[in-house]
């Protein structure tokens, strides 16, 4: 699985689960499985949970780690267009969805042919691997 800035939140709440599943006692019902969902169900209207969004907040989160930099976007759902991730050496051109794009600059070169996105449930997650500098240990 790819590194993803969300993982050890994951794995918190499943452990999370699994001390409360160990505490029940025996003759209670179990619970067999759960899921996770960010983002409105198929057919709901669209919801734009921040409300105006005239007031300079942006719908783009870019973290930087060691080894990558993550970028988190919210598609928009009533765009006709599907959203998309370009990616240059230094920037990374986001679209999420119809004809407008955000270009984001980034401080350092990523290596293209391994940087990712995934869009999923109204959430476009992007990973931009960063260009190992010769001589440097390279971490995995």
């Amino acid at each position: 699985m790819a590194n993803n800035p969300y993982d050890e939140m994951f794995r918190n709440i499943a452990r999370l689960m699994e001390k409360i599943l160990s505490e029940m006692p025996l003759q209670d019902p179990k619970i067999i499985g759960f899921t996770i969902i960010s983002g409105s169900p198929e057919g709901a209207p669209y919801l734009d949970p921040s409300g105006e969004e005239e007031d300079g907040e942006s719908d783009v989160e870019v973290v930087e780690g060691d080894d990558c930099i993550y970028i988190t976007a919210v598609a928009d759902a009533r765009a006709d267009g599907a959203p998309y991730v370009t990616f240059q050496e230094d920037s990374v051109t986001l679209c999420t969805g119809g004809d407008e794009e955000t270009v984001i600059d980034l401080e350092c070169e990523i290596d293209v042919p391994h940087s990712f996105y995934n869009v999923q449930h109204g959430v476009i997650d992007a990973v931009c691997r960063k260009k190992s500098v010769p001589g440097e240990i390279a971490r995995s």
